[in-house]
């Protein structure tokens, strides 16, 4: 029953994901046609920015009420799990209150001192009043994780997605003539009714929730509760917050690093919004199947941990390191070969295609640097999370500053290789330590690896046929998807990568689904 509910959210939350990431890259590629390159790089600049303080606000708040409501319905204590949520409400508006007001009255100073581009002032305003709705959508937000409603969650973060597009939609085509400057403000304009929009139907939502427990009885006493509250919420805001001004640093040092190496200011910032804004995006864009295990394991394992079920703790594990592993190296391998197909096909433009080939190894650190962040979480690991968070985003800030002006974007791309191999090697051996897992190397990483690059290099010797046969992008590209993925599960099960036991353990849960 557990593991069927486990796999149903995974799949509703998945597949809500993936839905949001087709229409995160259409909106950027829609974007990047009506703003341009540059364009996309002093958005980024006002996002740098405009992340530290929405981190802030949201980081810490939402998976305390995670934690606690997930513990207070395990004993049966319904009273207290609300009591958590309105402390949350509480401790959420106040901090984002504080911050929205700072990011509000300090525009100015941030625009010429911090970011050294005027242009940026305006959208940062405009942004402010978002933070005290995405505190309290985030609060929301801990709370259906917690109770597992995932579509509640999923459907208030595509509606927001939706509504944002909407309003950019409308406005961009006024405020584009009048410069970049007013461009990203038809973004943030998006971006703040969009979160206005999504508290109000969150809130909508968890009423419906406070209608349901108002019949339960509760047991134990409500005390303690915001030493709890903040435990769990300082540690995760610390090192989320630490993180994202490092991070924030790191960006706001991008372009004039870059300009340092030879290239004007306009094109230092295309640059950098070419790799921030249009590669990357879709770099991540697969994880979208990965990224609901990140949240949804926090719950099981906290109840796992809680339990001391150390069995239960390992055999998830096992399989999350099993799963990421096999779809990463795969989505790995075919960006490397067909990264230029697909730069043509999202862009139409080949040039964000060499930086995706280039960037496309990162890829199964990254992936699984994500998924176990979010078990390290729900292993009650926050410091740990903490201090290597911290190590990683140091070590980013020095080696921006050192490498970019010497070798350009060259530089860039280094240090999100050394900033990823650091981070995941740090975390994925603490988790190890934890759960007491073992790598298997030739199964979970040489074999896929060997398993996909057959198909890779076959196709690559036939790329002038294909060209000639399917002269289409897009026709091109998805029969380089289907013949890809079909050479590689079958070598996967050649080589024992994937076995019947596999299979018969993913038709169980099916089986389950349907009881």
């Amino acid at each position: 029953m557990r593991k069927r509910a486990f796999l149903i959210n995974s799949l509703m939350l998945t597949s809500a994901v993936l839905l949001s990431r087709v229409i995160g890259i259409s909106f950027r590629v829609y974007m990047s046609n009506k703003i341009g390159a540059e364009g996309i790089g002093l958005y980024q600049l006002i996002c740098t920015i405009f992340l530290f303080a929405s981190t802030f606000v949201t980081s810490g708040v939402s998976l305390a009420v995670t934690r606690l409501v997930t513990e207070a319905l395990a004993r049966k204590e319904y009273q207290k799990a609300k009591t958590a949520v309105r402390r949350a409400l509480v401790l959420g508006l106040f901090f984002s209150l504080l911050m929205g007001g700072a990011l509000f009255f300090s525009a100015d100073y941030i625009g010429n001192q911090v970011l050294k581009d005027p242009r940026t002032i305006l959208s940062l305003k405009i942004l402010a009043p978002s933070l005290p709705f995405m505190a309290v959508s985030a609060c929301f937000r801990g709370y259906f994780f917690a109770v597992r409603q995932v579509i509640k969650t999923a459907s208030e973060q595509l509606l927001e997605q939706i509504a944002e597009i909407v309003i950019f939609a409308l406005v961009v085509n006024f405020l584009a003539p009048m410069g970049l400057e007013y461009a990203c403000c038809a973004i943030v304009l998006g971006t703040t009714g969009a979160e206005i929009f999504s508290c109000l139907y969150s809130f909508l939502l968890y009423w419906g929730e406070l209608r349901k427990l108002r019949g339960k009885a509760s047991k134990g006493r409500i005390s303690g509760g915001i030493k709890k509250l903040l435990s769990i919420c300082l540690p995760v805001t610390a090192s989320s917050c630490l993180r994202s001004g490092l991070s924030m640093t790191e960006n706001i040092l991008i372009p004039p690093g870059l300009k340092k190496s030879g290239a004007s200011y306009e094109g230092s910032l295309a640059g950098y919004g070419m790799i921030t804004g249009m590669v990357m995006p879709v770099i991540t864009f697969p994880s979208a199947f990965l990224s609901s295990f990140s949240m949804l394991l926090i719950p099981e394992l906290s109840e796992a941990n809680a339990a001391n079920h150390k069995k239960n703790i390992h055999y998830i594990a096992g399989r999350v390191f099993q799963i990421t592993f096999l779809f990463s190296i795969f989505i790995c391998g075919f960006f490397v070969f067909f990264a230029k197909d697909l730069g043509l096909l999202i862009y139409h433009d080949s040039a964000p295609g060499v930086y995706l080939s280039v960037l496309a190894p990162v890829i199964p650190l990254m992936y699984l640097d994500s998924v176990v962040d979010g078990m390290l979480k729900g292993l009650n690991e926050q410091l740990s999370y903490l201090s290597y968070n911290i190590i990683d985003s140091v070590m980013r800030v020095g080696l921006i500053l050192f490498l970019l002006p010497l070798m350009g974007l060259n530089g860039l791309i280094v240090v999100i290789f050394a900033s990823e191999i650091l981070n995941s090697t740090l975390s994925i051996a603490r988790l190890m330590k934890v759960t007491q897992l073992k790598m298997r190397f030739f199964t979970w990483i040489l074999k896929p690896a060997l398993a996909v690059v057959f198909p890779g290099l076959l196709l690559m010797g036939l790329s002038s046929i294909l060209s000639k046969l399917l002269p289409d992008v897009l026709f091109r590209v998805l029969f380089e998807l289907i013949f890809t993925v079909g050479i590689y599960l079958l070598l996967l099960f050649a080589m024992k990568s994937l076995t019947k036991d596999d299979i018969r353990w993913l038709k169980s849960i099916f089986r389950q689904m349907k009881q």
